[in-house]
């Protein structure tokens, strides 16, 4: 008698530590569904009259991986005007807890070089965004006495977000540098919220509407290379303002690696001749 409750101990022991690794495995592997991420912030750095300015980025934050592709013009020698684009996902496709969007933005401002070097510059925008969201849990299985991923539902939303952008940078041929706020105003104007098999998202998704939600969002856009092509990189901070913010709600670092191409006529002009 005493061999079948050896094995019966050993038994119950090996379930419990399969159970417990396998929950493990499940909070390792599972992800955190952010409802904002902060887009690259388009600091043109205009100098005069009908420049263009170019770029696109790869991004990353904690969850995210974006594209993204931005636009600028100065329509005259105060006035410019840009437009951006940024499309990105997160999760784990494979166990349908993942999340993807996509947004666009406007912006017009006024700008005014100070000395040779220096830019100041301030915008004012208009973005939106569409996102949908999956999420997927642990399900213990009674008849094969395993853990199962299943659907817990999925969300649909949209928000709107106004923004004012002031910036101050200098520019040189080579070389570019330049410090940026943007100050947001982010609603959701539509939250189809679907995700009842979890209720912690599916709480944060009801508290997200019928709120403004405000964020501060400092940056630092070094550009290296030539004086019309550069390499540009941008570390961006979202900060939350207002106090109803949920911990999951946006990404706290935006981190930017891409392309920057201008066409200025100042570009185009041959050096002096001694």
């Amino acid at each position: 008698m005493i061999e079948p409750v050896s094995l019966t101990i050993k038994y119950k022991i090996m379930k419990k530590i399969t159970t417990i690794t396998l929950i493990l495995a499940v909070l390792l592997c599972s992800c955190t569904h952010y409802y904002y991420v902060a887009n690259v912030q388009n600091v043109p750095l205009f100098k005069e009259k009908n420049e263009l300015r170019l770029s696109g980025a790869f991004a990353e934050g904690d969850e995210s991986a974006c594209i993204e592709a931005q636009a600028g013009y100065s329509i005259t020698d105060k006035i410019g005007v840009f437009a951006d684009f940024m499309s990105g996902k997160g999760g784990n496709v494979s166990d349908n807890n993942f999340g993807k969007g996509n947004y666009l933005e406007g912006a017009i401002g006024y700008y005014k070089p100070t000395g040779k070097f220096g830019v100041f510059e301030i915008y004012g925008g208009l973005g939106g965004c569409n996102q949908h969201h999956e999420y997927s849990g642990s399900q213990y299985n009674d008849i094969t006495g395993t853990y199962e991923n299943v659907s817990n539902g999925s969300a649909d939303l949209s928000y709107l977000k106004f923004f004012i952008q002031p910036s101050y940078g200098i520019t040189f041929n080579v070389l570019d540098v330049a410090l940026s706020t943007r100050f947001c105003n982010v609603y959701y104007n539509r939250i189809d919220n679907k995700a009842l098999g979890n209720a912690g998202e599916y709480n944060n998704l009801y508290t997200l509407a019928n709120t403004n939600h405000f964020n501060v969002e400092p940056a630092i856009t070094v550009r290296g290379g030539w004086k019309n092509i550069k390499l540009q990189f941008q570390a961006e901070y979202a900060g939350l303002i207002n106090s109803g913010y949920q911990n999951s709600f946006g990404e706290d670092w935006h981190l930017s690696l891409g392309l920057n191409v201008a066409f200025s006529k100042r570009f185009r002009q041959s050096a002096p001749k001694n």
